[in-house]
Order: structure tokens, then C-alpha cells, then sequence
């Protein structure tokens, strides 16, 4: 039997390590794993103490990560740490009294370390003030530390501007320098016997290596050929690791790696059957012709019931393969389904009343993202990963490749003759086109006009029109805050009458009976569609509708148009990786008939409407209704709790869910490859031999024992493609417990003299914000240097620290004993917590920064920050540039930028130039283009600017906007669209979009963007509270403002003189 090991720690004989999110114990010389902890949540980063009683990790078993310490021999973890905020890794050991940690308690940015130390019996952390560092080792006369030393691992040979280093202090006192230039990626370093170890895959895998205190002599240790080494440390005589699932020891003394043989014997209870929500998992769902039953993929498994009673069936295999896009063939007897049984996703035939598989398709499909079934016949119209429509004849199980689309989703619908299909095509790359194609003549036509962009097309259910949704409504908007129109709302939907003798809905003509529609609605099965090409764009009619966000949802039924309506809301809370849709939109139709819009049904996320049956699938974060469109809905009966035909609600419990966890967890490992495989953004995968790769970490799969354990392999095989983005977040994880602390947004320091906690520092934030600081709440008037003796009558000590009475009070009132500086009196004062004081630590930092530059310049230039390129660094930075521009000069920082996609709309405003000024009697002067920088520009970036972070900084300097200071660019510029979710919930992000510039064409993804001025902040400049590279940005704008004509000042002489002649 074995596990997936890592993280181990040696003292001695005895090695700790974790799997399955548990601390393992094992002695050299009897390798018998003796389990340590029986965690709710996880743990990770085990370090036992020079003296070997104790083991430090972090765990996360009240919801936050924090330190826990437990007995080496094993015994009850007591928990140290009360931050409230992400520790990153268990750093050191500082004698045997007390822990060294990575956190970013306290930080502007999150996920930023810094050292921070805590006792072995608990009380206050306290700031080291390192600056940015993860590791440290000390010896009496020299310390190391890592900088940026995460695990290479996870992307393999990366060597951009966060590229781990090794920085030395060889006097101990504080005067740190790089110890060594690798083309590498460092971490992990140790100190043994005067000697500095360290993993770098600089050769192109990770391994173990030393070097002198002077950086000489370079010697490699261990030499893996196939899977990096990780996690490493020491006791001073051996290093232990980690490489693929197994641990080895390094003897120094024998300068050999052995590979310990652990015997392992556990439950694997993570690994236990179970079952789970089929609502929580829901993919996909279809009806029969007649809306009696639902065909439903939920976590890649495929069920028949009938809608609202009866027995539920599975088909295909119960476990280890996943169906998606599955339908009901016209008999109504069988389904189609999209199955990756073999390794590769086909389409199979399934007959409903046995469950037996009775066909299974050659033809090559690639991955569909979109699928529908001829109405009357027995062939799909499939859209897959390359934007590829096909034509699927299932009984001749024949392909036909009908177009592809360069740069736009393709969507598609049947006539309801099954004659035409009609689909969503590029035209540009900026404009899409609406086509049809006609099945018979193996013909395509454009039937609407290259505007902008025309999506989801959809046939009426009796043959007489073309629905789509079009954003052509140029109607733009005024911004409210800066000089800008934009369309927030361009879309309606539009209408194409078919045949050309066909009236316009909107004239209304007097009433006379047609027989053929008369036939038409004895027999709909005869309705044959008939399609005038020539000037069919001349019969594109708008439906009178106000524009809106209407999205993809649209049905037409009987002279209804459906469609859903979306509100306009702000982007600042959207998850960039948010797969689910919220429930805030409205389905509406317009009825041709009475032309006019009426209201369906609200608080809808997404819907469709099937042609045959007239039924509507309604979807919403709670729940699933199937409603015929023919019957009104009633308010009152809709609201009743019962799943029924009255209700159209959809009962899911009714399906057993059943989940081989081992078996998923295979299949999920097959997909993500295929999806990198699929998707990456160069077919050769940049010459990676991806299936050697695929086997290389296929037979680990077995050995995983928890969704972190798959998590780290899914990060491990993708880190291979040694590009940016290949992300792995999310999944079903074992459910934790979240006694998160409530947040106070201050720092406190135990004044023993007083027994009580002084109020050190008080982060302000935006006092006017609804999440503002709590100790400025209106009326409190708590100052610095106040002290805090209770918090809801319970008295502090050393020991019981403020963060310990505030675990698990987000968001809720408490009351603080307080004594005003210089008073005895206590106060009592009630205030409410905050659940994280994150963007408190942020604003101040911004404004403590543009402070110092006003200051510095004499009010000469101006500073702003923008932390991100997406919805929050647009808002930054128009926050502060619309008024910064005021100065003279300006220096634009984007450190620490979390990339996006808008750096090309923030350099267009920063590239304006002052062309003249606008002079008025009574409301001053403005500069024209009013929004545009005064004069010289600077900008400031560092290692953690990427992606969008990168291309913002490296098009600064190609279009001479100013200096570029600071440090190289993290170096990730292949982007990624985050929409393909595993059967679990996980999504695998591919590298798709890979960014090209004119002066180094692919060369800053992976390398990042080169500074002009170089600038480091060490850990003495941190410590002393020295900014660096601001204040060489502030030297290098003030020497520009210095040159003539840096700034355009207006010369108000010679004004018009309109004096009448003499």
C-alpha cells in the first residue's frame, strides 16, 4: 500500500510527513507510518524542532491558517497563531522556543510574505520585517534567506521576475545581498556545516544543490531525471524531500539520496464511496418530444426519469467516465450522450428502458461545447473546442465539417423541418455574423449584415422567421465621473422574415383566415420551411424593445420571442473564475401578435425552450423547472415548495448520486490533460512530449489520497507545460469548520506594567466605506496608545491575545473595555468587526505613498496605483488620476499588479498629450484633452506585476511614456478563459492567448519585462521603512520636471482684441 507523501521534515531518525492531509510519523531505521493527526481540514509544512519534541505546522481547522504546534511522539496540536490571515509556510525554527512563519499578516497585498515569529506557549506574533521572504536558516555567524522561494514545481523551469533567490547576511547584521545567479528557480534554503544547500532547476529539473557562503563552488546533490524535488529540509546532517510521491534522504556524509520504503497502512476514508447533490453537480438537461422526461448529466453521470414521479435510471458506466451533452434521439427510446470511456470524448447510443450501450461512434468529434438534434431526424449539429461546426448523421455515423469560426463561441439551431441549421460565425475579429446552412444543398448563406456582432439565432417553431440577439443599439451612455460616453446596454432582439412574401409582424392587416396555416396547425409535423436567400438582409426587422443585457438565452414559441433581460450592475465584485451564472436575470417575451413585452418570469439564470413541445427548462441557483409555454403561470401555484407538473419544479433528490472517488479522480486527471491538450495555445505544446508527460503522473493517480493530494498532482503534471496560467482551483473538498476571527483593523503590543494591550496602530481605510475601520466608527474616538483591557468582559493576559476572543465573530458587535492614553478610566465602547481588514492595510498604503510624494515633490507630482488590470484597478485608478493629474508630474505605480485585461484602456489615457488649454471668465482654466497627464511620467513595477501586469509595463516602455523603475516583471502573457470545469467543480485554466510584441515578439512570457532603472528594496531598506524604488521615481520625475518645455504651460498673451475701428 501507498501514499502520496509530502512536506517531510527529519530530526534525526525520525521523519514527519503528510498525506492525506494528515501529519505521519516514521523512524529511519522502521519505516512503519504511525498516523499523528486525525485533521477536519488540512495541514501542511511540518517542521520538528532542533531539539525533536516538538513538530510546528500549519493547519486550518477553525477556517483560517494559522500555527499549530503538537508533541513529535504524537499528542493533542495546540494552536499558537491567532492572525486571521494566510500563512504561507512554517519557515524555521528560532532555537527551540519559538516559530518562524511566512504570512501576510498586516500586508497591502495579499499572499505577500514576510517573516513573522510566534512563542511555543502562545501570546502575540511578532513582525521580523524581512521584507518580502519565505524561507530563513541561521547560523552563528551568517543568515540566508529565500526570497520569492516557493515550489518550483509548479511551474517548472520558470525563470521570471518571482524567481526564487537565495540572499545571504554573512556578518548577521541585517546587510543581505543575492548569494547566487542561477537561470533557475531556487528554493528551500539550509544551512549545513558552513555551507548553503538549495533546490534550483536551473539544469531543467529540480534537485538539490550547495554552494560556498560566497556563492562559489556550485555542486549538484541529487540528480532526479523525471519529478522535481521539493519541500526540503534539514537537521543539519541530512535533507529530506519530496519527488514525485515518495520521500528520499540525502546523506551528506555518504553524498547519496535514498528513497524511503514506507510502509504504509491506512483506510484512505478520503477515498470512501459516497454520495453527493445531483442539483449541486448539475450540468446539463434535456426533455423528450413530449416533456414526459429529462435526460440529466449531473458530476459527469447520465440519468432518464420521468419528470416529476417514477424510477430514476443510470446508463453507461456508474463510475470513472464522464458524459456530457446527452439527448434524446427522435424515437424517444434512446439517448446520445458524449462519452470519454475510451480516453477521448465520442458519442455513444444508449437504449432508456435497458440502460444497454447499443452503438458507439467512430466519427472524431474533438470536445463539444454545444449540441443540438434535428427536430425530426436523427442528426446533431456539434460545436466543438475549434470553433468547428459539424453535421452528425448518427445512423450512418457520418461527419461533415460545415464552417469554423476564427474568433467567436458558435451557436446554433435547427429548423424545426430539420432543412436548415442556422449558426453565429466570424466575420472579424471584431464582428460576428449570423449564417444557415442549407442541409440538403450543402450550401451556406449570410443572411444578416456584418455590424457588430449578431449571436444565438433561433427558428420560430412554425417556419416563418429567424430570431437572434445582435448588439447594434449604438445608444452610449455619459459617464458620471470621467470625460467618457460607453453602451452599457447595445442589445435587442431582431427578427428575419424567411420567405420574402412573408408580412411584417408590425403592420397589422385586417384578419382573414389562411387555410394553409389552418393545415399548418392540424398537422405541425408538415411544416416545411421555405427560405428566400436573395435580399434576405434587407428583412431584418428590430423588435421594439428597449436595449438591454440580453446574453445567449432565446426562444421562439408561437409568436413569442423569450429572451433574458440582465440588470446592469458594477464589476467590481465578479469572480474572475466564477463558473455559475447568479439568478438576476428576467426572462421576458415580446408577442408578435399583440406587439408588445410582457414580463415571464424573475430571478432566472439561464433558460431554453424546446420547439417541439413548447416546454421552457428554467434554471436558477435553486432550483430547476420544466413549464409549458402554452399554460399562463401563476404566481401562487409557482411558489408552492412541491415538485410537481403544477410547480414544474424538478425534484433532484429523487437521484442517488453515487461517487467512486479513486475512479473520478482518474477520469478528472484523463480531462485535464486533454484539456491542456486541447487548448493550449500551440498544437506542438511548445515540443513538451505531452503524452509522456501523461504517463509519467498517470501512475501516481492511485497514490493520491485527498482533493489536496490530487490538487498538488493536477498542478505538478500541468507545471510540465513550464508556461504561466495553467491554474487547478477548486473541487469537492471535505467540509471544514470557518471560526474565522473578526477583525478589529489595528495592531496591538501586551504592555505587562498595565495588563492590558496597547493600541499600536490603527489602519483608517476609507472612513466614509460601509466596511470602514471599526476603531474609527463615529463617536468612538480610540486613539494610538489607547489600551485594551476586555473584549465582552473577558480580561487579556499575555496569553489570551485580542485574536483569541475574536475567533469566530465576523461581522458581529463586541464590546471593548478601553482606557483612553494618559486616563484610568474604562470605557466600555461596542463596535462591529470586520470578517478581513485586507483592503484597510491597501488604502493606507496608497495614501501613506502619495503623501510621501506630494511631500517630497513640493507638491510637484502626483501618484497613483493600480493593483490590478481588471474591474478594481480600473476604479483605482481613475480614483486618483483623475485628480493627480493636476500636478506636474506623475508617477504611476503598478506593483504588485494582479494582471487582467485593461491595461490597453489605462495606457491609451496615460498616453495623451497636452495640446492646449480651455480658458473661461469664472470656472478656470482646463487643459485640453482635459483628462491628460501635466508633464514627465514615471512608472514603478516589480516582480510581482504580471500578466496584464507585464504587458502594462513592457508597452510603457515601448511607447516612451517614461522610465520604467524597479524590478523585472513577473513574466506570465499567455492568457487563459476559464470555463471548462471537471465533473467536481474544479476548474483547470489552458494557456490560450499567447501575447506577442513588436521588439522581443514571444520573450516576455517567461522571462517578464526588464526595468530601465534597476531598483531593489532589501530587507534593511524595509526595515527602516525606506521605499527605494519610489523614491528613485520621485528623483527621476523631478530631474525631468527640471528640462525645458516638460511641462506645457499656457501663455494667456495676446488675447483677441474686438474693438470696433475708429
Amino acid at each position: 500500500m501507498l501514499g502520496y507523501y509530502r512536506f517531510p521534515t527529519i530530526n534525526n531518525k525520525q521523519i514527519v510527513f503528510v498525506s492525506e492531509d494528515d501529519l505521519w510519523s516514521i523512524n529511519t531505521d522502521n519505516p512503519l507510518a504511525i498516523r499523528l493527526t486525525t485533521t477536519i481540514s488540512s495541514v501542511s509544512s511540518p517542521l520538528l524542532s532542533p531539539d525533536g519534541k516538538w513538530i510546528a505546522y500549519v493547519g486550518r481547522e477553525d477556517g483560517n491558517t494559522e500555527v499549530y504546534i503538537m508533541p513529535s511522539k504524537g499528542g493533542i496540536s495546540k494552536r499558537l497563531t491567532y492572525d486571521g490571515f494566510f500563512i504561507n509556510k512554517i519557515a524555521s525554527w528560532d532555537g527551540n522556543n519559538k516559530i518562524i512563519y511566512a504570512s501576510d499578516a498586516k500586508q497591502a497585498f495579499s499572499r505577500i510574505s514576510d517573516l513573522r515569529s510566534i512563542h511555543i506557549n502562545g501570546g502575540e506574533s511578532k513582525p521580523l520585517n524581512f521584507g518580502i521572504c519565505s524561507n530563513i536558516a541561521k547560523s552563528k555567524t551568517f543568515t540566508v534567506i529565500g526570497r520569492n522561494t516557493s515550489d518550483p514545481a509548479r511551474w517548472k523551469r520558470y525563470k521570471g521576475g518571482t524567481v526564487g533567490e537565495v540572499w545571504i547576511d554573512k556578518n548577521n547584521t541585517f546587510n543581505f545581498k543575492k548569494l547566487i545567479t542561477l537561470n533557475g528557480n531556487m528554493a528551500c534554503p539550509m544551512i549545513i556545516k558552513n555551507k548553503i544547500y538549495f533546490i534550483s532547476d536551473h539544469d531543467g529539473i529540480g534537485n538539490i544543490y550547495s554552494c560556498s557562503v560566497d556563492g562559489k563552488y556550485l555542486k549538484q546533490h541529487t540528480f532526479h531525471k523525471n519529478y522535481y524535488s521539493r519541500n526540503a529540509s534539514t537537521d543539519g546532517k541530512s535533507i529530506v524531500y519530496h519527488s514525485g510521491a515518495d520521500i528520499y534522504v540525502y546523506n551528506l556524509d555518504k553524498n547519496k539520496s535514498i528513497k524511503i520504503n514506507i510502509e504504509y497502512n491506512s483506510g484512505f476514508i478520503n477515498k470512501s464511496r459516497k454520495f453527493d447533490s445531483a442539483f449541486h453537480y448539475l450540468e446539463h438537461i434535456s426533455i423528450d418530444s413530449k416533456a414526459n422526461n429529462c435526460n440529466i448529466i449531473s458530476r459527469g453521470k447520465n440519468f432518464t426519469m420521468s419528470n416529476w414521479d417514477g424510477a430514476v435510471i443510470q446508463h453507461g458506466k456508474s463510475q470513472g467516465v464522464r458524459y456530457r451533452h446527452s439527448l434524446f434521439l427522435t424515437d424517444d427510446k434512446t439517448i446520445i450522450t458524449c462519452s470519454d470511456e475510451s480516453g477521448e470524448e465520442k458519442l455513444e447510443v444508449f437504449n432508456v428502458s435497458t440502460s444497454k450501450k447499443t452503438k458507439s461512434l467512430k466519427s472524431k468529434i474533438g470536445r463539444p461545447i454545444y449540441i443540438k438534434k434535428s427536430p425530426v431526424a436523427d442528426k446533431l449539429a456539434i460545436v466543438n473546442h475549434k470553433h468547428e461546426l459539424l453535421l452528425i448523421d448518427v445512423k450512418k455515423d457520418s461527419i461533415k465539417s460545415i464552417d469554423i469560426s476564427t474568433n467567436h463561441f458558435m451557436q446554433c439551431n435547427w429548423s424545426p423541418d430539420g432543412n436548415y441549421i442556422a449558426y453565429t460565425c466570424s466575420k472579424s475579429n471584431r464582428v460576428s455574423i449570423i449564417k444557415i446552412y442549407d442541409v440538403k444543398k450543402n450550401k451556406k448563406h449570410e443572411v444578416t449584415d456584418a455590424v457588430n456582432s449578431d449571436f444565438s439565432p433561433v427558428f420560430d417553431n412554425n417556419g416563418k422567421y429567424l430570431a437572434f440577439t445582435s448588439k447594434r443599439t449604438f445608444n452610449p451612455v455619459y459617464d458620471s465621473i470621467q470625460f467618457d460616453l460607453n453602451f452599457t446596454q447595445s442589445e435587442k432582439p431582431y427578427i428575419i422574415t424567411l420567405d420574402k412574401n412573408t408580412k411584417s409582424p408590425f403592420v397589422k392587416l385586417p384578419k382573414t383566415e389562411d387555410l394553409n396555416d389552418k393545415k399548418k396547425k392540424k398537422n405541425d409535423k408538415k411544416i416545411k420551411v421555405k427560405i428566400d436567400f436573395n435580399d434576405i438582409k434587407n428583412r431584418i426587422m428590430q423588435i421594439p424593445i428597449k436595449e438591454s443585457i440580453l446574453g445567449s438565452s432565446i426562444g421562439f414559441y408561437n409568436n413569442k420571442i423569450y429572451y433574458l433581460d440582465w440588470p446592469i450592475e458594477g464589476s467590481r465584485n465578479d469572480g474572475w473564475y466564477d463558473m455559475g451564472e447568479p439568478s438576476k436575470g428576467t426572462i421576458k417575451y415580446f408577442d408578435l401578435e399583440l406587439l408588445e413585452e410582457k414580463t415571464y418570469l424573475q430571478h432566472v439564470s439561464n433558460f431554453s425552450i424546446d420547439a417541439r413541445n413548447g416546454n421552457i427548462i428554467i434554471m436558477s441557483n435553486k432550483e430547476i423547472r420544466i413549464i409549458d409555454t402554452k399554460t399562463p403561470i401563476v404566481k401562487e401555484v409557482l411558489a408552492k415548495p412541491k415538485c410537481d407538473k403544477s410547480t414544474g419544479r424538478i425534484d433532484f433528490s429523487r437521484i442517488g448520486l453515487n461517487i467512486d472517488i479513486n475512479q473520478e479522480w482518474h477520469q478528472m486527471y484523463g480531462e485535464a490533460w486533454r484539456l491542456q491538450r486541447d487548448f493550449f495555445w500551440v498544437k506542438d505544446m511548445s515540443k513538451i512530449n505531452w503524452n509522456t508527460v501523461f504517463d509519467r503522473y498517470k501512475k501516481l493517480v492511485d497514490r493520491v489520497g485527498s482533493r489536496s493530494e490530487f490538487s498538488d498532482l493536477v498542478w505538478e503534471m500541468q507545471g510540465e507545460l513550464g508556461t504561466s496560467h495553467c491554474y487547478e482551483f477548486g473541487g469537492d473538498y471535505k467540509p471544514g469548520r470557518y471560526y474565522n476571527i473578526g477583525m478589529l483593523g489595528c495592531s496591538f503590543k501586551y504592555n505587562n506594567s498595565k495588563k492590558a494591550y496597547t493600541i499600536s496602530s490603527i489602519a483608517k481605510g476609507d472612513v466614509w466605506d460601509n466596511k470602514q475601520s471599526p476603531l474609527y466608527a463615529s463617536g468612538l474616538n480610540i486613539r494610538e496608545g489607547d489600551l485594551l483591557k476586555e473584549i465582552n468582559n473577558i480580561k487579556l493576559t499575555d496569553k489570551i491575545t485580542p485574536n483569541h476572543l475574536l475567533v469566530n465573530k465576523i461581522n458581529k458587535d463586541i464590546e471593548l473595555s478601553i482606557i483612553r492614553k494618559g486616563n484610568k478610566k474604562v470605557e466600555k465602547l461596542t463596535v462591529r468587526t470586520l470578517a478581513n481588514e485586507n483592503h484597510l492595510h491597501y488604502r493606507d498604503w496608497v495614501e501613506k505613498n502619495r503623501e510621501y510624494v506630494h511631500k517630497k515633490s513640493n507638491n510637484k507630482i502626483g501618484y497613483l496605483h493600480i493593483p490590478d488590470m481588471g474591474a478594481d484597478g480600473f476604479a483605482e485608478f481613475h480614483r486618483y488620476f483623475l485628480a493627480e493629474i493636476a500636478y506636474d508630474g506623475l508617477i504611476v505605480d503598478v506593483r504588485f499588479n494582479g494582471g487582467g485585461h485593461i491595461s490597453q484602456i489605462l495606457l491609451s489615457k496615460l498616453a495623451k498629450k497636452r495640446l492646449g488649454f480651455d480658458m473661461t471668465r469664472w470656472m478656470g482654466v482646463e487643459p485640453y484633452p482635459s483628462e491628460s497627464p501635466g508633464g514627465p511620467m514615471a512608472a514603478i513595477t516589480n516582480e510581482y506585476a504580471g500578466s496584464d501586469g507585464d504587458i502594462f509595463s513592457h508597452s510603457w516602455k515601448m511607447m516612451n511614456l517614461g522610465k520604467l523603475i524597479g524590478k523585472r516583471t513577473w513574466g506570465g502573457v499567455i492568457g487563459i478563459w476559464p470555463r471548462n470545469s471537471l465533473v467536481d467543480g474544479t476548474v483547470t485554466s489552458q494557456p490560450e492567448f499567447s501575447f506577442w510584441f513588436k521588439d522581443v515578439g514571444w520573450r516576455v512570457e517567461n522571462y517578464g519585462t526588464d526595468v530601465d532603472i534597476e531598483v531593489h528594496i532589501t530587507p534593511k531598506d524595509h526595515q527602516n521603512n525606506i521605499d527605494t524604488q519610489l523614491d528613485k521615481a520621485i528623483q527621476v520625475v523631478k530631474e525631468d520636471l527640471k528640462k525645458k518645455g516638460s511641462v506645457l504651460k499656457p501663455d494667456f498673451k495676446g488675447r483677441p482684441n474686438l474693438k470696433l475701428p475708429n
